[in-house]
């Protein structure tokens, strides 16, 4: 997985070959916007608290077993720093991956 390319005003070689890993990373679509989270049984919403979470960016979990994929679910909130997703009923104990898209550009 890449790193985050340091912010410097100078153009060295290594800063240039950080660039390239970063966006060639990138392009393969290592872009690190994932996580796993857990719903405890009788809740009927979750959240998930990254600093990658801001309005404007698309959101989705990602069924982990049948108590999940038996829910119906949708993004109820995204804020900077967390997202909500909400359900309709409480699934039950279940597990979920999520995933971020886009930019947070509206």
């Amino acid at each position: 997985m890449a790193n985050f390319v340091p912010q410097v005003s100078a153009s060295t070689p290594a800063q240039m070959i950080a660039l390239a890993v970063g966006v060639n990373a990138a392009l393969r679509g290592d872009t690190a916007n994932i996580g796993r989270v857990t719903c405890a049984a009788g809740e009927t919403s979750v959240t998930v608290k990254d600093k990658r979470c801001r309005a404007g960016r698309l959101a989705m979990l990602i069924p982990l077993d049948a108590a999940a994929a038996s829910a119906v679910w949708w993004l109820s909130e995204m804020t900077r720093d967390s997202m909500t997703f909400s359900f309709v009923a409480a699934p039950g104990e279940c597990s979920f991956g999520w995933a971020l898209i886009g930019d947070g550009g509206q």
